[in-house]
């Protein structure tokens, strides 16, 4: 234990982003690839956390922290705040009505129950304690199990025994504990009942049923969703995998060792066994079958994929793994455990640098510059795709729709280059600032002429046609050249061939059947507003890009509301994401991420989604690039808000400048159009996990 437990403080606070360049793994799930952004949620001195050794987050995003050498059990609130929620700060053992009144000594692990409350391994004791929780508040301390007296004793309740409990986990209604001094895996049923499942025949690093397996040094334990059990060797160097049937005796039990070599410590990565830690003391499982370790000696995170092969996710100094390839990332000092929260982030307590990490492990989005030949863009906006696999891009200046080849190839499809209005074939015919095209199931584009109020048709021989619109900037429902737009802006096209357009100054979405037939959709036509309901009654401020899913909900970027909108194929309007409770512009505009209710957008301009229910929203005006996540989590995938135009293998780094559009082609590449920067940019999902 002492072996473990002892290092040197120093007092470090991680003040920038850090980010590091990961090896993937084909067809592995897991977080290689990924830009890893290590942010402190509490990095301080000793005077806050001093030697942090385990958490758990509750329901309301409260962490319970367990610090070894202040004896106590921290609560750390959403907004970070820090308060002992038990223990006096003295070493000591002391049951009490009061938490804060209680002592504990060295407490290592803790766990919650269904109920809410808390078991904390106390270490120094040799037991296991229990706080009574509610609504978050602090109750009695008493002793769940052990006698506070070393030993080795299978019984009930206080008549228990162990030596050095470090780690507990509760899993469907049974207690699993760490025991480091006995080298052992013990189990406590609901009724105080304790047994061992593994090990407590000495150290040893021998796989085979639990009576016959030995650990050595058990520290750490993780259960996963599947019930399998995952425990941290520290002085055996090993990752262990036992696999039990609850309330089952010793014979029912599997260990076997799915990563490190017993008793040989180092660093490697690796497939299994080949790989090499130092005291790994912390481990968690995620809902993927990733297994997180924290390598204490190496001051390393480092990852076991359920293919068995170890990769290092952020620490050490720069090595090499099996294929030779040198790893050189951000050093941790003495990471000692790791908790998988809820939204999949990854938080690390560090001993010596008295803190606790959050670790990103979200899907990086690379931005590069997509090259073209020949004619240049001018103000591009919007872009679409044909069967053959050709880019059809709105080219506001000059007024033209230009083509990109599958090689980069451009030339101009539709338009004169001169302003105005002209049915005909490809450049002589005529068009006003178009904004938006979409292409149809046989290759025919349609495109918002914004300046000329129409909506135009173009076949793939190059036909130019008028749709709808008399080109009176009107609201005006009817049949074909009868009806009226007021600045069409952005179009889109269901699985039936219905059309939608987003009517900017008419603030309304309208629809075009097949027949021609134009009605409004949603909104109130020329009156500006914010106000969710039936279609009637619900109003839209300048809407622009549209997307619609296979199931006919029409999802609108209400630019004016700073709101992301969906309109379900009966006409209800609500917002999904994007918090302008006031319904003003003011009051909606920033790039904040979080839930429906905190995220907020910056001139939301264009949007689409893609085949597993996401939705990616481009900021004109915020120049970032944002995700909807199919619960509705917001979060900025690319940009740093700066308008530029710098391409980066992490998106977060990358720049964009005044981005219009965005679309998935076929081959699944999102791509944005930028009208300032007169570029495409391809924006890569690296692999990973999923939001």
């Amino acid at each position: 234990m002492n072996n473990i437990m002892s290092s040197t403080y120093v007092k470090k606070i991680y003040t920038t982003l850090c980010y590091v360049f990961l090896l993937c793994v084909g067809g592995i799930s897991c977080h290689a690839d990924n830009v890893n952004y290590v942010t402190p949620i509490v990095a301080g001195n000793a005077t806050t956390l001093d030697w942090p050794e385990d958490m758990i987050q509750d329901s309301s995003g409260n962490f319970y922290v367990v610090d070894a050498n202040k004896h106590k059990i921290l609560k750390i609130t959403p907004a970070g705040i820090v308060i002992t929620f038990a223990g006096t700060g003295t070493a000591g053992f002391l049951n009490h009505t009061t938490a804060i009144s209680a002592q504990f000594k060295n407490p290592s692990g803790i766990t919650m129950d269904a109920s809410g409350h808390l078991y904390i391994a106390d270490s120094g004791n040799h037991c296991i304690r229990k706080i009574t929780v509610s609504n978050g508040n602090a109750g009695a301390v008493s002793t769940f199990s052990g006698m506070q007296i070393a030993g080795y004793k299978n019984a009930t309740n206080t008549t228990s025994q162990f030596n050095t409990p470090t780690d507990i986990a509760f899993y469907n209604n049974y207690f699993y504990v760490a025991d480091f001094g006995n080298h052992a895996i013990r189990q406590i049923a609901s009724n105080g009942s304790v047994t061992t499942i593994s090990g407590g025949t000495g150290a040893g690093g021998v796989d085979g049923s639990g009576a016959v397996a030995k650990h050595n040094g058990s520290y750490r334990l993780a259960i996963d969703k599947q019930g399998i059990m995952y425990v941290a060797d520290s002085t055996g160097h090993t990752i262990r995998k036992i696999t039990f049937t609850q309330a089952a005796t010793a014979t029912n039990v599997t260990v076997t060792t799915i990563a490190g070599l017993n008793d040989d410590l180092g660093y490697k990565d690796g497939v299994a066994l080949r790989a090499r830690f130092n005291q790994p003391t912390g481990i968690a499982a995620d809902d993927l079958g990733n297994i997180f370790v924290a390598d204490l000696k190496n001051n390393a995170i480092r990852m076991i994929t359920p293919q068995g092969i170890v990769r290092t996710l952020s620490g050490v100094v720069p090595s090499t793994d099996d294929n030779g390839t040198t790893n050189a990332m951000i050093k941790f000092n003495a990471p000692s455990q790791c908790f998988v929260s809820a939204l999949g982030d990854l938080y690390i307590t560090e001993r010596d640098d008295h803190s606790i990490q959050k670790m990103s492990l979200k899907p990086n989005y690379s931005v590069k510059t997509i090259a073209t030949k020949s004619v240049e863009l001018k103000y591009p906006h919007d872009i679409a795709q044909d069967s053959q696999g050709n880019y059809f891009v709105t080219n506001r200046s000059t007024h033209q729709i230009i083509k990109i080849t599958a090689d980069g190839i451009v030339s101009i499809f539709a338009g004169s280059g001169v302003a105005g209005y002209q049915d005909g074939t490809s450049t002589v015919a005529k068009f006003n600032n178009p904004v938006s095209l979409v292409c149809d199931s046989a290759d025919n584009l349609y495109v918002t002429d914004c300046n000329n109020n129409r909506i135009r048709k173009i076949t793939p021989a190059g036909v130019v046609s008028t749709v709808a619109g008399s080109g009176t900037a009107a609201t005006t429902n009817g049949t074909g050249i009868a009806a009226a737009f007021n600045t069409p802006y952005y179009i889109r096209i269901d699985k039936t061939g219905d059309l939608y357009v987003s009517d900017w100054n008419g603030h309304s979405i309208r629809k075009i059947t097949s027949a021609g037939v134009v009605t409004t959709f949603a909104g109130i036509a020329g009156s500006a507003g914010y106000v969710n309901g039936i279609s009637t009654v619900a109003k839209f401020n300048n809407p622009a890009g549209l997307y619609v899913d296979d199931a006919g909900n029409v999802y609108v970027a209400d630019y004016g509301n700073h709101a992301i909108r969906k309109i379900t194929p009966t006409g209800a309007v609500t917002t999904i994401s994007g918090n302008n409770a006031a319904g003003t512009a003011s009051n909606g505009a920033g790039s904040i991420d979080g839930i429906p209710s905190i995220a907020k957008f910056n001139t939301p301009h264009g949007i689409v989604g893609d085949a597993i229910g996401n939705l990616f929203v481009v900021e004109l005006n915020g120049n970032r690039v944002r995700i909807i996540t199919p619960n509705n989590f917001t979060r900025t995938i690319a940009g740093n808000g700066t308008a530029n135009r710098i391409d980066h293998v992490y998106g977060l780094f990358a720049q964009l400048n005044a981005p219009t559009a965005a679309f998935i082609d076929k081959s699944q590449k999102l791509i944005v159009v930028e009208r300032v920067t007169n570029v495409l940019r391809s924006i890569i999902s690296r692999s990973g996990i999923e939001w």
